[in-house]
């Protein structure tokens, strides 16, 4: 099998070629083992749609939302309703907060600004691959501030709490309480590995340093009460 049939296969989506090829270019400086390759790119929904039919199903699309002739919105309806299995990411300038809310609501897998670094883009490309989701801080604040909206569309877990599992979820509720992590375990009849497990995750996932800094953390996104 050869290297770019071996690779996750990219389509870019945007109706402005000099960004495609700016996005092309961002995706190659951390491409050293050849791990991604593009398939293809694509001026709008449309031109998406015939290539898809006549080149091939990808791994990943990144896409604008401003598009002629069949917009993100619409193209990202498409996507998800013929090939649930391709992850979508957005590349767009909107960062408003319906933008932001009616992707989220479509099922995108990640979102992110046109001004990006390449750290985003690849960090953002690791995480949908391992099943995560990414969106970065602007996409994140709009989705705790209107978490309930969102879950009322039968969406759970985005935001802050993407990629957390249900025993996770229980931990951070006793995380602000005098209880210590031993008795946590008890509480949750875990071991307490387990539990130490859970904190590092923690720790990790919303970068702090402390049980004190992650208490603050879920307080001041609402996370927990």
């Amino acid at each position: 099998m050869s290297d770019k049939l071996s690779s996750i296969q990219i389509v870019l989506v945007d109706d402005h070629n000099l960004f495609r090829k700016g996005l092309e270019k961002l995706i190659n400086m951390k491409n050293h083992d050849n791990k991604y390759s593009i398939l293809f790119e694509a001026d709008n929904g449309i031109d998406l749609q015939s290539k898809i039919k006549s080149i091939g199903i990808p791994n990943v699309i990144f896409m604008d939302i401003d598009m002629p002739y069949m917009d993100g919105f619409e193209t990202v309806k498409w996507v998800k309703q013929n090939f649930s299995e391709v992850k979508i990411i957005v590349v767009s300038m909107f960062e408003s907060e319906e933008a932001v809310i009616r992707m989220i609501r479509q099922g995108v897998d990640g979102y992110l600004s046109k001004d990006l670094e390449v750290e985003d883009l690849h960090q953002a490309l690791e995480a949908i691959l391992v099943e995560k989701k990414y969106y970065p801080h602007f996409a994140s604040k709009i989705m705790a501030e209107n978490i309930e909206k969102i879950s009322s569309s039968g969406i759970i877990r985005v935001g802050p709490l993407a990629g957390i599992s249900e025993r996770e979820r229980e931990f951070l509720e006793y995380v602000p309480t005098d209880l210590t992590y031993q008795q946590i375990a008890d509480k949750m009849y875990l071991s307490e590995k387990t539990i130490d497990g859970y904190r590092k995750n923690m720790f990790k996932k919303f970068n702090v340093k402390s049980r004190q800094g992650l208490t603050a953390y879920l307080l001041r996104n609402k996370i927990i009460k």
